[in-house]
Protein backbone atom coordinates (compact mmCIF):
# COMPACT_ATOMS: atom_id res chain seq x y z
CA UNK A 1 0.00 0.00 0.00
CA UNK A 2 1.43 3.98 -1.16
CA UNK A 3 1.52 6.13 1.96
CA UNK A 4 -1.46 8.63 2.30
CA UNK A 5 -0.04 12.26 1.60
CA UNK A 6 0.26 14.05 4.72
CA UNK A 7 -2.08 17.22 5.27
CA UNK A 8 1.05 19.19 6.81
CA UNK A 9 3.05 18.67 2.94
CA UNK A 10 3.99 21.91 2.03
CA UNK A 11 1.46 23.26 -0.98
CA UNK A 12 3.08 24.47 -4.58
CA UNK A 13 3.37 27.99 -4.74
CA UNK A 14 1.69 29.64 -7.54
CA UNK A 15 2.67 30.24 -10.91
CA UNK A 16 3.17 34.26 -10.13
CA UNK A 17 5.14 33.83 -7.32
CA UNK A 18 8.27 33.06 -10.38
CA UNK A 19 7.06 36.17 -12.37
CA UNK A 20 10.19 38.99 -11.74
CA UNK A 21 8.98 42.05 -10.23
CA UNK A 22 8.25 45.50 -12.00
CA UNK A 23 9.50 48.13 -11.14
CA UNK A 24 9.51 52.42 -11.65
CA UNK A 25 11.96 54.52 -10.57
CA UNK A 26 14.65 57.10 -10.89
CA UNK A 27 17.85 55.91 -12.69
CA UNK A 28 20.79 56.02 -10.45
CA UNK A 29 23.35 53.41 -11.54
CA UNK A 30 25.30 53.61 -14.76
CA UNK A 31 24.05 50.34 -15.84
CA UNK A 32 20.09 51.55 -15.85
CA UNK A 33 20.83 55.28 -17.13
CA UNK A 34 22.88 53.50 -20.38
CA UNK A 35 20.30 51.18 -20.88
CA UNK A 36 17.76 53.81 -20.35
CA UNK A 37 19.76 55.96 -22.89
CA UNK A 38 19.89 53.20 -25.07
CA UNK A 39 15.71 52.71 -25.16
CA UNK A 40 15.47 56.75 -25.96
CA UNK A 41 17.76 55.97 -29.08
CA UNK A 42 16.32 52.96 -29.91
CA UNK A 43 12.56 54.89 -30.19
CA UNK A 44 14.42 57.40 -32.14
CA UNK A 45 15.76 55.13 -34.91
CA UNK A 46 12.41 52.82 -34.99
CA UNK A 47 10.44 56.33 -36.55
CA UNK A 48 13.02 55.23 -39.78
CA UNK A 49 10.98 52.08 -40.00
CA UNK A 50 7.54 54.06 -39.64
CA UNK A 51 8.90 56.52 -41.76
CA UNK A 52 10.01 54.03 -44.70
CA UNK A 53 6.33 52.12 -44.48
CA UNK A 54 4.78 55.39 -44.63
CA UNK A 55 6.86 56.13 -48.09
CA UNK A 56 6.42 52.74 -49.30
CA UNK A 57 2.23 52.62 -48.70
CA UNK A 58 1.40 56.06 -49.40
CA UNK A 59 -1.39 56.33 -52.18
CA UNK A 60 0.65 58.97 -53.81
CA UNK A 61 3.59 56.98 -54.00
CA UNK A 62 2.08 53.28 -54.67
CA UNK A 63 -0.57 55.32 -57.89
CA UNK A 64 3.17 56.81 -59.40
CA UNK A 65 5.24 53.50 -59.11
CA UNK A 66 1.96 51.81 -60.89
CA UNK A 67 1.50 53.97 -63.39
CA UNK A 68 5.50 53.94 -64.50
CA UNK A 69 5.66 50.41 -64.26
CA UNK A 70 2.65 50.33 -66.87
CA UNK A 71 3.87 52.82 -68.98
CA UNK A 72 7.44 50.46 -68.57
CA UNK A 73 5.13 47.51 -70.07
CA UNK A 74 3.67 49.85 -72.78
CA UNK A 75 6.96 50.59 -74.26
CA UNK A 76 8.93 47.39 -73.65
CA UNK A 77 6.81 44.34 -73.96
CA UNK A 78 6.42 43.29 -77.37
CA UNK A 79 6.44 39.91 -77.84
CA UNK A 80 7.15 36.74 -74.99
CA UNK A 81 11.03 37.24 -75.99
CA UNK A 82 10.81 40.65 -74.24
CA UNK A 83 9.56 38.88 -71.00
CA UNK A 84 13.00 38.22 -69.36
CA UNK A 85 14.03 41.57 -69.94
CA UNK A 86 10.91 43.43 -68.83
CA UNK A 87 10.99 41.74 -65.26
CA UNK A 88 15.04 42.14 -65.08
CA UNK A 89 14.22 45.80 -65.55
CA UNK A 90 10.87 46.14 -63.20
CA UNK A 91 13.25 44.63 -60.39
CA UNK A 92 16.15 46.83 -60.91
CA UNK A 93 13.85 49.88 -60.45
CA UNK A 94 12.27 48.28 -57.59
CA UNK A 95 15.68 48.03 -55.55
CA UNK A 96 16.30 51.27 -56.61
CA UNK A 97 13.12 52.84 -54.97
CA UNK A 98 14.16 50.79 -52.16
CA UNK A 99 17.65 52.35 -51.86
CA UNK A 100 16.03 55.67 -52.18
CA UNK A 101 13.38 55.50 -49.56
CA UNK A 102 16.33 53.88 -47.53
CA UNK A 103 18.68 56.67 -48.28
CA UNK A 104 15.43 59.17 -47.57
CA UNK A 105 14.86 58.12 -43.77
CA UNK A 106 18.85 57.51 -42.94
CA UNK A 107 18.52 60.81 -40.79
CA UNK A 108 16.67 59.24 -38.20
CA UNK A 109 19.82 57.12 -37.52
CA UNK A 110 22.08 60.57 -37.00
CA UNK A 111 19.39 61.56 -34.69
CA UNK A 112 19.46 58.47 -32.54
CA UNK A 113 22.96 59.32 -32.22
CA UNK A 114 22.68 62.34 -30.78
CA UNK A 115 20.76 60.72 -27.93
CA UNK A 116 23.70 60.53 -25.91
CA UNK A 117 24.87 61.77 -21.96
CA UNK A 118 25.66 65.48 -22.84
CA UNK A 119 21.54 65.57 -24.83
CA UNK A 120 20.59 63.81 -20.85
CA UNK A 121 22.37 66.51 -19.24
CA UNK A 122 21.59 66.69 -15.61
CA UNK A 123 17.51 65.57 -16.24
CA UNK A 124 16.18 62.82 -14.54
CA UNK A 125 15.84 59.42 -16.30
CA UNK A 126 12.82 57.57 -14.71
CA UNK A 127 12.90 53.37 -15.66
CA UNK A 128 11.06 50.56 -15.42
CA UNK A 129 12.72 47.35 -15.11
CA UNK A 130 11.12 43.98 -15.47
CA UNK A 131 13.45 41.51 -13.52
CA UNK A 132 16.71 42.83 -14.48
CA UNK A 133 15.92 44.22 -18.17
CA UNK A 134 14.64 47.78 -18.38
CA UNK A 135 11.65 47.94 -20.81
CA UNK A 136 11.17 51.61 -20.20
CA UNK A 137 12.23 55.10 -19.97
CA UNK A 138 11.77 58.61 -19.58
CA UNK A 139 13.35 61.98 -19.65
CA UNK A 140 11.85 64.66 -16.77
CA UNK A 141 13.82 67.90 -17.54
CA UNK A 142 12.83 71.71 -16.69
CA UNK A 143 11.18 74.41 -18.44
CA UNK A 144 12.35 77.52 -16.39
CA UNK A 145 16.30 78.23 -16.15
CA UNK A 146 17.97 75.48 -13.65
CA UNK A 147 20.93 77.94 -12.93
CA UNK A 148 18.47 80.34 -11.76
CA UNK A 149 17.38 78.12 -8.95
CA UNK A 150 18.00 79.34 -5.47
CA UNK A 151 19.56 76.60 -3.57
CA UNK A 152 16.89 75.08 -0.99
CA UNK A 153 13.81 76.65 -2.53
CA UNK A 154 11.56 74.55 -4.72
CA UNK A 155 11.62 74.69 -8.44
CA UNK A 156 9.09 76.60 -10.33
CA UNK A 157 7.54 76.74 -13.87
CA UNK A 158 6.44 73.71 -15.49
CA UNK A 159 8.02 69.78 -16.05
CA UNK A 160 8.90 68.81 -19.39
CA UNK A 161 8.93 65.14 -20.89
CA UNK A 162 11.77 65.20 -22.97
CA UNK A 163 11.40 61.49 -23.75
CA UNK A 164 9.27 58.52 -23.12
CA UNK A 165 9.23 55.20 -24.66
CA UNK A 166 8.27 51.70 -23.90
CA UNK A 167 10.09 48.67 -25.49
CA UNK A 168 7.79 47.21 -28.28
CA UNK A 169 7.05 43.95 -26.82
CA UNK A 170 5.84 45.61 -23.35
CA UNK A 171 3.37 48.31 -25.12
CA UNK A 172 0.04 48.46 -24.93
CA UNK A 173 0.62 46.50 -20.93
CA UNK A 174 0.03 50.04 -18.97
CA UNK A 175 3.84 50.33 -18.47
CA UNK A 176 4.13 53.51 -20.21
CA UNK A 177 1.19 54.71 -18.21
CA UNK A 178 3.14 53.92 -15.36
CA UNK A 179 5.96 56.41 -16.30
CA UNK A 180 3.74 59.05 -16.64
CA UNK A 181 2.44 58.56 -13.04
CA UNK A 182 6.02 58.26 -11.82
CA UNK A 183 6.82 61.86 -13.75
CA UNK A 184 3.66 63.46 -12.63
CA UNK A 185 4.32 62.41 -8.97
CA UNK A 186 7.99 63.56 -8.98
CA UNK A 187 6.79 66.82 -10.64
CA UNK A 188 4.18 68.02 -8.19
CA UNK A 189 6.74 67.21 -5.73
CA UNK A 190 9.69 69.16 -6.65
CA UNK A 191 6.73 72.00 -6.69
CA UNK A 192 5.96 72.04 -10.62
CA UNK A 193 3.29 74.39 -12.46
CA UNK A 194 2.26 71.24 -14.65
CA UNK A 195 3.58 69.08 -17.02
CA UNK A 196 3.89 69.02 -20.59
CA UNK A 197 5.75 67.45 -23.37
CA UNK A 198 9.02 69.32 -24.60
CA UNK A 199 8.47 71.10 -27.46
CA UNK A 200 11.59 69.79 -28.61
CA UNK A 201 11.34 65.97 -27.32
CA UNK A 202 13.60 63.15 -28.41
CA UNK A 203 11.18 61.98 -30.64
CA UNK A 204 9.68 65.40 -31.92
CA UNK A 205 12.27 66.08 -35.42
CA UNK A 206 10.46 65.14 -38.68
CA UNK A 207 12.63 63.72 -41.47
CA UNK A 208 10.56 63.90 -44.20
CA UNK A 209 8.06 66.54 -45.70
CA UNK A 210 5.08 66.94 -43.35
CA UNK A 211 2.87 65.02 -46.52
CA UNK A 212 4.43 61.95 -44.66
CA UNK A 213 4.14 62.80 -41.20
CA UNK A 214 0.69 61.48 -40.29
CA UNK A 215 0.77 58.29 -38.41
CA UNK A 216 3.91 59.97 -36.09
CA UNK A 217 2.33 63.26 -35.81
CA UNK A 218 -1.37 61.58 -34.33
CA UNK A 219 1.40 58.95 -32.38
CA UNK A 220 2.13 61.93 -31.09
CA UNK A 221 -0.90 63.68 -30.10
CA UNK A 222 -2.05 60.91 -28.65
CA UNK A 223 1.15 61.15 -26.52
CA UNK A 224 -0.23 64.52 -25.18
CA UNK A 225 -3.42 63.36 -24.30
CA UNK A 226 -2.16 60.77 -22.27
CA UNK A 227 -0.02 62.92 -20.41
CA UNK A 228 -2.68 65.15 -20.13
CA UNK A 229 -5.01 62.97 -18.78
CA UNK A 230 -2.23 61.09 -16.12
CA UNK A 231 -1.46 64.79 -14.75
CA UNK A 232 -5.32 65.47 -14.26
CA UNK A 233 -5.89 62.20 -12.67
CA UNK A 234 -2.72 62.03 -10.44
CA UNK A 235 -1.50 65.67 -10.43
CA UNK A 236 -0.88 67.46 -7.60
CA UNK A 237 0.45 71.46 -9.40
CA UNK A 238 -0.47 74.21 -8.28
CA UNK A 239 -1.70 75.63 -11.80
CA UNK A 240 -4.08 72.65 -13.41
CA UNK A 241 -4.86 72.09 -17.14
CA UNK A 242 -7.63 74.13 -17.66
CA UNK A 243 -5.67 77.43 -16.71
CA UNK A 244 -5.14 79.91 -19.94
CA UNK A 245 -1.48 79.90 -19.38
CA UNK A 246 -0.98 76.21 -19.38
CA UNK A 247 0.63 75.17 -22.27
CA UNK A 248 3.28 78.19 -22.02
CA UNK A 249 6.67 77.82 -20.90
Amino acid sequence: MSPTPSIHSTAPEPPTVELPQLRTYTAESEDDRVDGLRLVADSVAQQRQIASKMLIAHPANLAAYVLFIAILVQYMYKSFDDLLVLMTTIGGITMACLVAVRMATGGYLFLAEEVNWEWLGDDRLIVVKWGEEVIGALVLGWADDASKKKPGRRRRGKAVVRAWTVKLKYRGKGVGEGLLEEAVKVAGEKGADGIVFDRDHANSKRILPKFYNGFLDKREVRAEKALEKVADDKGNFRQRRSSPTWGSR
